[in-house]
């Protein structure tokens, strides 16, 4: 089962490109919050940034684009890499979610519906 920390490669479906994601809450009720990491960019959400060698999987400068998160539910998740439209990837460390988790909260992108659902699963 996933958990805090885990990430996955997928589309997000408007283009074919892969971005990791990264399950930021425990699941609760079977759904977890997302968050995906992207190339940073000069209008880019800097809130929170990484650099190669903060995960495996990143290559160059890149943020965290609160924009996009998501409130998805693991089977789905789970399904997915089970055939193979995404693949599961290496957790994050604990201080990069600390980073990411505190990210979602201060930033002015995140959906309103993903923020409430965050703030009543983490107790914030």
């Amino acid at each position: 089962m996933l958990n805090c920390g885990d990430t996955f490669l997928t589309s997000d479906g408007e283009d074919e490109d892969f971005h990791l994601w990264i399950v930021i809450t425990p699941p609760s009720e079977g759904e977890v919050v997302t968050v995906s990491l992207t190339t940073r960019r000069k209008n880019s959400e800097t809130i929170v940034v990484l650099r190669k060698g903060d995960h495996p999987f990143i290559e160059h400068e890149s943020v965290i684009a609160y924009s996009y998160s998501k409130i998805r539910m693991v089977d789905d998740i789970e399904d997915a890499i089970m055939k193979g439209a995404a693949k599961q990837r290496e957790p994050v460390s604990n201080d990069i979610l600390k980073r990411v988790q505190a990210g979602l909260i201060d930033s002015d992108f995140v959906p309103n519906g993903v923020r409430h659902y965050y703030k009543s699963v983490m107790k914030c």
